[in-house]
């Protein structure tokens, strides 16, 4: 351990590099620390010649990651949560607390379940700043790699889950599945069954991240399968094109309620889809933070009120 050199990084140091790695902006990170672009400047160029890195290097107008800032960027943010660990010995205290929160998910998840959940958090702990991230295909990875604090996602609780080491996956809210179509539909016509339901083509929902939903795995154990005819980001996209189209959308029954959805129709599934749920998804190794281990039992607390009542 060279402890020279550890003494010429300081938190100042290890805090701003935090961010610059988080935002590859100057300006935001900056703007987080209350500070000015050229002193953020200044720390970089510190921070470079401390590391003998070039850490962040601008192409076009933007600024990317060295590879060695790719690979500090995990373990930096983990030091940082021990550091902050350490600093809050005392617990977490929601009056007093003060930063922000980092989750990724759908769209159609802030209607249900975790809006209502974020709207309880912030008047319990009003020093929150909640950053949502739209759930893309790295969310998982990101959120291995310290970037994000949750993911809630929904998904079939007999669907294999990704194997990201170190994640943790916890129920948070069940739910049910139905079909949406628009209330001119032909489906309508006549009796809705399984015949009926494949009839038609589907709006399917992009998740590269995970594998394909159970009911879809039941299909094909029936030797049927839907015919794709478009496939969208998140419900509210896909319930928008249902109103232009003669497509079906299988979708969760707690979103729908929650949401304004005039001129569609909702209809039972017609098969077997097992047990859908919401899971709240974090990393395990960073469990122990006081903070995040106190907003992880809050939202699964918040969660089963909910599902009570």
């Amino acid at each position: 351990m060279d402890l020279i050199a550890l003494s010429r990084l300081g938190g100042r140091h290890l805090v701003t590099l935090h961010l610059l790695l988080d935002s590859q902006s100057v300006t935001r990170s900056a703007e987080r620390l209350c500070t000015t672009p050229s002193s953020v400047s200044k720390t970089l160029n510190q921070l470079r010649e401390l590391l003998g890195d070039q850490l962040l290097y601008r192409q076009g107008n933007q600024l990317l990651l060295t590879p060695f800032a790719e690979r500090l960027g995990p373990s930096l943010h983990r030091l940082l949560r021990e550091l902050n660990g350490l600093a809050s010995q005392e617990g977490f205290n929601p009056a007093s607390w003060q930063g922000q929160l980092n989750i990724a998910l759908r769209e159609s998840g802030m209607v249900w379940p975790m809006g209502p959940i974020l709207g309880r958090l912030m008047k319990e702990v009003p020093g929150m700043t909640p950053v949502i991230w739209n759930k893309d295909e790295q969310a998982l990875a990101r959120l291995a790699a310290g970037k994000l604090d949750f993911v809630i996602l929904p998904h079939d609780q007999s669907q294999p889950l990704p194997s990201h080491p170190g994640l943790v996956w916890e129920p948070l809210r069940e739910d049910r599945l139905i079909c949406l179509l628009r209330s001119d539909h032909p489906a309508l016509s006549r009796d809705w069954d399984l015949d009926a339901y494949l009839s038609w083509r589907h709006i399917a929902i992009r998740d590269t991240e995970l594998a394909n939903p159970f009911f879809e795995q039941s299909l094909a154990q029936l030797q049927v399968r839907r015919q794709i005819g478009a496939t969208l980001p998140d419900f509210g996209s896909a319930a928008a094109l249902l109103r232009q189209s003669d497509l079906i959308l299988t979708a969760i029954e707690g979103w729908a309620n929650q949401a304004d959805l005039p001129g569609l129709v909702r209809l039972a599934a017609p098969f077997d889809y097992g047990a859908v749920t919401h899971s709240l998804v974090w990393y395990g190794p960073t469990e122990e933070e006081p903070a995040l281990r106190w907003f992880r039992q809050r939202i699964l607390q918040l969660g089963r009120v909910m599902a009570q009542g």
